[in-house]
């Protein structure tokens, strides 16, 4: 399970990373990935600042860090997608990671720390969805406003049938865990602040026959949101430099 919005693939927005205190890895051990055939690739914080990744390539790493689409990240070497790596690492002064903004600082720390990481950002102008509520005022029966104290936490798993859970989610965070999965990044327009807890199930597979709604349906039904195509600005980040660990 990946935890934190934008793990999730991140579940992860493609703004700057937070300008707050950055948190950074410590003691960090990198192996190279022994397949024992369809290895599930899983990314995870545990108590104590631990860092936990499985079967992973550098390409998601990045891609989790920035909350990017497979296409726009530019210029990476060809072992950065086919190669994959078992990770271990704690934070320093095992700082607890809440938020999908500090699991982005703890991504981009072990890529500029054990990677030799340097990128620069471009944008460009491209096509992108609008989140949007389908009926003014209107929210569905699955999307409610969180209590407060409640503890921010993002799933999303399934491949085909895909099972998304949220505690304390804003909607700018949703917006950045739909992005992958909608094809094409995901901008909040529908004017909710605060946090809020939902419930999404759609299924991936829109030829099957099945009960399951595909994703714009399942929105729509569920949480009383939409996808609305529109022109915006697609960031794009081009690596500079990677290499291949050494710690092995």
């Amino acid at each position: 399970m990946l935890r934190f919005a934008a793990l999730l693939a991140a579940l992860i927005t493609a703004l700057p990373i937070a300008a707050q205190t950055p948190i950074k890895l410590d003691v960090i051990a990198i192996h190279p990935h022994k397949s024992t055939g369809d290895d599930p690739s899983n990314r995870q914080m545990l108590p104590g600042g631990r860092l936990a990744i499985s079967a992973t390539s550098v390409h998601a790493l990045i891609r989790i860090a920035f909350g990017l689409d497979d296409d726009t990240i530019l210029n990476e070497p060809e072992w950065a997608r086919n190669e994959l790596f078992d990770i271990n690492a704690t934070t320093v002064d095992r700082a607890e990671v809440k938020t999908p903004e500090q699991f982005q600082q703890v991504m981009l720390s072990l890529l500029q720390n054990s990677f030799g990481f340097r990128y620069h950002r471009q944008q460009r102008q491209g096509q992108v969805y609008w989140l949007v509520l389908s009926k003014p005022g209107k929210l569905g029966p699955a999307l409610k406003a969180s209590a407060e104290g409640t503890r921010q936490n993002l799933s999303m798993n399934g491949d085909r049938i895909i099972i998304m859970r949220g505690t304390a989610i804003t909607m700018p965070d949703l917006a950045a865990s739909l992005r992958r999965r909608a094809g094409r990044r995901v901008e909040d327009h529908t004017g909710l602040t605060g946090a809020y807890d939902l419930q999404l199930r759609w299924t991936s597979d829109d030829t099957a026959v099945t009960d399951d709604l595909t994703l714009p349906a399942a929105l729509n039904q569920s949480l009383g949101l939409k996808l609305q195509s529109a022109r915006g600005n697609i960031e794009d980040v081009s690596v500079d430099n990677l290499q291949q660990p050494s710690n092995d």
